[in-house]
């Protein structure tokens, strides 16, 4: 009672500032949703969110790491360790954070992480101080006050005045919260005195209090043992003239729950409701709370009858489970798992849960016992029936080995599988004298053999053993098989570019080694040692264990009856030590010749041989490099009569490996001898069907039949595809016919019977193909023949195809149904594609949507279906577009349709039909779809559908139009197209449309890269961030502690793909390609990753192996970025390489070349290689060929005037053939290369000559291209040169703004030469032909600027400043490729992009 009348002592003072008391409850200032008193903090953080979707989240940008924290807390009341943990990386990474995003990262480290320890989220919030006050970021008292309040969550042991003086002595003024958290502070622990000395200073500062204050000294009271004073503060509240809150009464009954004032407690909680004090569920759940940690959980079951499980109340259960978790409470915590409200999934079972709980117990390494029981019992009580396996992969994620073997030994118990991939945490987490110990109990305990991937990626890397024979040693004393763990050991030694130690173990350790996976490190361990000697054994060994895996397949492969058919497949080794040459070649680009001679020269001295066509691909790579000592070792390589040096321990060559000259040695050698030589003879039976050679397998067979040989019946199965392969489709038939005579149950397999189909198809033999397919039917598909076999698939493709080609729907209709009903395929979109297409070829639409109908209720699919849509819109046929649109509903779902009807009339360009779609009522917003779209579109350079997507979702406020205006801009920027771009700024502003931060910096990039202007404030982010390495960021962020240390997440080795971008990022080509050629089929790389490898490549000058990756996009219908193709086209050309242009033409159509400027650039080419009278031939006999109008405007747009500049310039002699050949042109009405020659004739100074062409051609045209003439005058300051323009273009009917260029020019010339009073005569002139906001205003600003430095009056009045958007005559072009004035409507007046010709 003392303690409370000290505090009574400050009644008055309470009492006397209760007019400005602060009378928010907790609830609205103390929430833990620290979100509550804003509407919500992310949005001072604004940015745009345009990033690629499928973007990682370590590329996710600081605000959205902020607002996914900010969405958390307000959604579940918590967030996780490792979202913070992701934050303070993301502004370690790019050091700089906001005030108030720092503000925000510190207040989430209190009790908005209840999974963690207090002490680790103590340790985690100083470790982010820290960091901010390295980074220097702002930090007012609110920073303070926020650190002081996770301090009190975790109940962090700090002295109030060592705190206050540190603020102090920053210069920082504390306010009322900061003295209201120091009380509560010294409450925590109880120290009534320190708390009143402190409500003492603040009444001599005159700052109110508010409840918090009598909060924390209830909590005082009760942690000095003194509950009566406690209960008293409630009179004191009154007094003070404020009234005890339902925080108030809970911060009491967690004091009487902390003693286990049982009585207390219930009658206090009757108390409440007569006085409407309502009590919420988070409430009594902090009671439960407390009184459960201080010993007194028996009492909880009365305090949880009394909850009303309102909504919200799962969250807050969540939280405080895991919090009970963390103090070893799991029975309580059990308890209230049981009251929480369970979801219904779609089929009425009740939803799985308490996994959440199940992972807490393992973190917190609750008992092993108490887990498996709590695991039973959930199971038991339907609760969760994973249980078990939730909790193993919890112990394996966190590397708790205690844990996660005895989980894992009771799932294998219960019968449930156990992977390999299990254990693959554990060999990260355990130290390295434990790891061989997990080996074993695999093997033992639990019968999982550990395959080469395990042993390879996580058992050596974590035996920390350099001694890789004693690797070998312990592997397989661990119960390893010897390959697996010499393949291991040989892998890891080559990774660590040990080559000669891997060289040794090989030659020790007969095996396969994989050579996809050998291939890569084996080439950068020879680039990181130059040990060419150890780089050709290795090659040896790889090509050893290939003959040996191939010898046995064929030793244990059983003797083939009479009656079953040879299997297709061949078994001819590939040519392993040809593509590991190659390979290598490729990346030794500077020391290729050299690398080349050691490794050709060991390889002859092996020996060994490589193809052919390994041969001729090393020559075209050396190309002017090749030497004769090169061209001779590949030579004896090549020529296949190498033999193989035997290996000092090597046995006999398998049979399959010898050549049918050897078997036929090696039979006579046997017979001789009067041994069996029939196995010998079947081998050579196989050697000639891998040779392809037909004559000598015919030869061998009539040979074996007339020794009696018994020749299985495959045999002349394979013979019938023999002659397929060689087109001698009646030998093959008779064939068949012959082996149906020797079994009429013979069928032939499915490969051989398409293959052979295919080729009667080719000679127009359609009846005895399907009879062919009838006669080998089967019962059931063959896994060749579903899917599996892309061969297959693809032939079958073929044949469907070329028949579709040709029209004929009948000839089609029947294959197809003789393919499908004999089980040869499944129908897939790709097979049931030429059903569509054989009716559009004809453009018989009405027939093609029939065939799609069937086709979707026959077999549930949509082939062709853009295509079609695309088609009818064209047509304008509504009545089957509408059919088209409810077939696909019936298989795709309304929604979907909708969206590709969307993007079709797009396509289209019908925006009006496409908005009307978006506008549906009730249409489910889908973003990923129009976030694909978009960047499909922006991939393919197709501008119109972006834009025709801005138009059709104007004013539709539920779809994120700022990803589609994002997207638009990244396709004009790399269309080079910046005052679009900038327009498109504009457009936002009229829309409402608040760009984001990420569109203003590229736009402010693009703008400042064409020296235009940027019209607007450049948010701050723009300023430059230091780049630091990977190893450097993750050695700042180590901020270790002991219960840190024990939580490792499950190891995961990076991809193939993720390490190639990260590659690139880091501009290491040789490391980019390397992971490039590592890429396995499940993972892929897009077209923008590919493109910034072709453009590391050029800037590296190897321009060979970039053109190898664009040939291999174009051969999958795509192509590198628009900007990077053209960077990468004008090397070429600048190259005179006119072979690798012609190739790539070949592969593009209009639109793209018209994109990338292809024309210019393949007349550049011409121009360096010195072939320009051929290429002016070409362009004739093009010409000359026309025979319509539209012919001749197809022509004249592609003609290519900027490279036309080029040969103006660089080859004056051939001015008589170019206007020969624009005459030819000019007689179609094409004016372009008219309009070059007479700017070149009148740059040049040939007036007369000019004048002539502009008299005869230009004269009456409407628009024309001059700028180029312009910027040479202004280049030149010729102000006859800009006269002359002039005076030609004021008798020509084009508009008043290119006249009014052509003024501003001379204008220029005039005030730059000081000339102000001839520039206003030009000036005055000027103003009788066009108007003055025709002439360039900054031209006029000028000239006034040196008329007034003269103390002279300039007599105008310079007209405001205007957009350009709807000036025709404007054109910031100054390249010979460009229009000045262009007309959309004719060829030659097509604006062009920028280029240097």
């Amino acid at each position: 009672m003392a303690s409370i009348l000290r505090t009574g002592k400050l009644l008055r003072y309470f009492a006397g500032f209760t007019r400005n008391v602060v009378v928010n409850s907790v609830r609205d200032c103390e929430s833990n949703n620290l979100l509550q008193s804003a509407p919500c903090m992310c949005g001072q953080f604004q940015n745009g969110f345009a990033s690629n979707a499928a973007a990682t989240k370590a590329e996710l940008s600081l605000d959205r790491q902020i607002k996914r924290l900010d969405q958390d807390a307000r959604r579940m009341g918590r967030i996780s360790r490792r979202d913070l943990e992701e934050v303070l990386d993301e502004i370690r990474t790019h050091r700089t954070a906001t005030s108030s995003q720092s503000l925000l990262v510190i207040r989430c480290c209190g009790n908005l992480v209840p999974e963690e320890l207090p002490e680790v989220r103590t340790a985690l919030v100083q470790e982010i101080w820290k960091t901010l006050n390295a980074l220097n970021v702002p930090m007012d008292i609110s920073h303070y006050n926020a650190l002081l309040r996770v301090y009190l969550e975790n109940e962090h042991q700090f002295t109030p005045t060592d705190f206050l003086a540190e603020i102090e002595a920053k210069g920082i003024e504390p306010n009322r919260v900061t003295y209201q958290r120091l009380i509560a502070r010294y409450c925590q622990q109880g120290d009534i005195d320190g708390a009143t000395r402190i409500l003492e200073f603040m009444r001599g500062k005159s700052l109110p209090v508010n409840e918090n204050v009598f909060n924390s000294l209830i909590l005082g009271h009760s942690q000095a043992n003194d509950l009566e004073s406690a209960k008293g503060i409630l009179a004191v509240m009154k007094q003070a003239g404020l009234e005890p809150s339902a925080d108030t009464y809970t911060t009491l009954l967690c004091a009487f729950a902390r003693h286990g004032d049982i009585d207390a407690l219930n009658s206090t909680l009757a108390e409440c409701e007569p006085k409407e004090i309502i009590l919420l569920d988070k409430d009594l759940l902090d009671i439960v709370y407390t009184l459960t940690i201080n010993g007194h959980g028996q009492h909880v079951d009365g305090l949880l009858a009394k909850l009303r499980i309102s909504p919200g109340f799962n969250q807050d259960a969540v939280n405080i489970i895991l919090r009970l978790v963390n103090k070893g409470h799991e029975d309580v915590a059990l308890k209230l798992l049981r009251l929480m409200p369970r979801g219904v999934r779609v089929n009425g079972e009740p939803v799985d849960v308490g996994a959440f709980y199940i992972r807490q117990l393992v973190k917190a390494n609750r008992p092993v016992e108490s887990i498996l029981n709590i695991c039973r019992t959930l199971q038991a009580e339907g609760l969760n029936p994973k249980a078990l396996t939730i909790a193993t992969e919890a112990g394996l994620t966190h590397g708790a080995m205690n844990n996660a073997l005895p989980l894992l030994q009771e799932m294998k118990n219960l019968g449930l599988p156990i992977r390999q991939h299990y254990f693959w945490p554990l060999f990260c987490s355990v130290n390295s004298n434990q790891v061989l110990d997990i080996v074993r109990r695999m093997q033992q305990e639990f019968a999982v053999n550990p395959n080469s991937e395990t042993i390879r990626d996580y058992v050596i890397p974590n035996l920390k053993e350099k001694n890789w024979e004693r690797v070998v040693t312990v592997l397989r004393d661990a119960g390893v098989p010897n390959s697996t763990a010499v393949t291991s050991a040989v892998y890891a030694a080559l990774t660590t570019h040990q080559i000669a130690d891997a060289a040794k173990i090989m030659e020790k350790n007969r095996a396969y080694y994989v050579p996809i996976l050998f291939r890569q490190p084996l080439i950068l361990a020879l680039s990181n040692t130059n040990d060419y000697a150890a780089f050709v054994r290795c090659i040896r060994q790889i090509h050893e264990g290939l003959q040996l895996r191939a010898g046995r397949e064929a030793t244990e492969e059983p003797e083939q009856a009479n009656d079953v058919e040879a299997p297709a497949t061949e078994r001819a080794v590939p040519d392993v030590v040809g593509g590991i040459v190659h390979e290598a070649a490729i990346y030794f680009r500077r020391e290729r010749v050299a690398m080349l001679e050691k490794t050709l020269k060991g390889l002859v001295n092996q020996g060994l041989s490589i193809s052919s066509h390994k041969a001729t691909a090393l020559s075209e790579l050396l190309g002017a490099e090749m030497t004769p000592t090169i061209s001779e070792l590949l030579g004896k390589l090549s020529s296949g009569e190498l033999e193989p040096v035997p290996l000092p321990s090597q046995g006999k060559r398998p049979l399959d490996t010898l050549s049918i000259d050897e078997l036929e040695r090696f039979i006579k050698n046997v017979e001789a001898k009067g041994e069996n030589a029939n196995n010998i003879k079947r081998q050579l039976i196989s050697a000639c069907f891998r040779s392809h050679n037909l004559e000598k397998t015919l030869e061998v067979i009539e040979r074996l039949d007339q020794e009696k040989f018994q020749i299985p019946i495959g045999v002349y199965a394979q013979l019938v595809d023999l002659y397929t392969h060689h087109k001698r489709s009646s030998d093959a038939l008779a064939q068949c016919s012959k082996l149906r005579q020797a079994d009429a149950n013979f069928k032939l397999d499915n490969l051989k019977t398409v293959r052979l189909a295919e080729l009667l198809l080719q000679e127009e033999r359609v009846e005895e193909t399907l009879e062919l397919l009838k006669s080998n039917a089967k019962e059931s598909v063959h896994n060749e023949s579903d899917g599996g076999s892309f061969n297959y698939v693809s032939t079958a493709w073929r044949i469907l195809n070329s028949i579709a080609e040709s029209g004929n729907a009948d000839k089609l209709k029947r294959v197809f149904d003789a393919l499908v009903e004999s089980n040869y395929v499944v129908p897939t979109n790709v097979l049931l594609g030429p059903l569509i297409k054989v009716h559009m070829v004809k453009d018989d639409l009405p027939s093609a949507i029939n065939a799609f109908e069937q086709i979707c209720q026959q077999y549930k699919a949509t082939p062709w279906k853009n295509e079609l849509a695309c088609r009818l819109i064209q047509k304008e046929d509504a009545a089957n577009l509408q059919r088209l649109t409810d077939l696909s509903t019936s298989i795709h779902g309304e929604v979907n349709s909708l969206y590709d009807l969307v993007f079709s009339f797009v396509e289209c360009g019908r925006v009006r039909q496409a908005r009307k779609i978006l506008e549906t009522p009730g249409l489910r917003t889908r973003p990923q779809r129009i976030n694909s779209a978009c960047d499909r579109y922006k991939n393919e350079g197709m501008l119109q559908p972006l834009e025709g997507l801005i138009e059709a979702t104007k004013d539709l406020g539920h779809i994120d139009r700022n990803k589609i205006y994002y997207t638009l801009l990244l396709s004009y920027d790399k269309a080079d197209e910046a005052e679009k771009a900038l327009g498109l700024w504009t457009k936002m502003q009229e829309e409402a449309v608040a760009p984001t931060d990420a569109f203003l910096l590229r736009l402010a990039e693009l703008l400042e890269r064409k020296n235009i202007e940027v019209p607007f404030v450049v948010p701050e982010s723009a300023a430059p961030k230091t780049k630091r390495s990977k190893p450097a960021a993750a050695a700042s962020t180590k901020v270790e502690t002991k219960t840190e240390e024990k939580v490792v997440q499950a190891p995961k080795a990076p991809s193939n793909s993720a390490s190639f971008r990260r590659a690139i990022q880091a501009n290491d080509v040789d490391a980019a390609i390397a992971c490039r050629d590592r890429i396995i089929s499940g993972e892929k790389i897009g077209v923008l990753d590919i493109s910034r490898l072709i453009e590391l490549l050029v800037r590296s000058d190897r321009l060979a192996e970039a053109t190898k990756y664009v040939d291999e996009l174009l051969a999958d219908k795509q192509h590198p970025q628009p900007k990077i193709f053209k960077y990468y086209l004008n090397k070429v050309a600048a190259a005179g390489d006119l072979a690798t242009l012609e190739r790539i033409g070949q592969q593009l159509n209009d639109e793209q070349k018209r994109l990338i400027s292809f024309d210019n650039r393949y007349c550049h080419a011409y121009i360096v290689a010195g072939k320009v009278e051929e290429f002016l031939k070409q362009l004739t006999t093009n010409i000359e060929a026309a025979k319509t109008p539209e012919e001749a405007a197809k022509l004249a747009e592609k003609f290519p005037r900027g490279g036309a500049v080029g040969i103006l310039d660089k080859h004056p002699e051939l001015v008589a053939q170019y206007e020969a050949l624009a005459e030819k042109y000019a007689a179609l009405n094409q004016l372009g290369p008219m309009n070059v020659l007479w700017m070149h004739l009148i740059s040049n100074g040939q007036e007369v000559a000019s004048k002539q062409i502009w008299d005869k051609h230009l004269s009456n045209a409407p628009r024309l291209m001059f700028q180029r003439v312009l910027q040479t005058a202004r280049e030149q300051q010729d102000e006859k040169l800009a006269s002359t323009v002039i005076s030609q273009l004021r008798s020509s009917k084009i508009s008043e703004g290119a006249i009014g260029n052509a003024y501003s020019c001379l204008l220029d010339i005039q005030t730059t030469k000081g000339n102000t009073d001839k520039a206003l005569d030009v000036l005055a002139n000027a103003v009788k032909d066009v108007s003055l906001e025709h002439i360039n205003r900054t031209a006029l600003l000028r000239l006034k600027q040196a008329v007034e430095a003269k103390s002279q009056k300039f007599p105008y009045t310079v007209p405001e400043k205007r957009t350009k958007a709807g000036d025709s005559s404007s054109s910031s072009s100054g390249s010979s490729s460009s229009d000045d004035d262009v007309s959309p409507k004719k060829p030659e007046t097509v604006k062009q992009k920028p280029e240097n010709a």
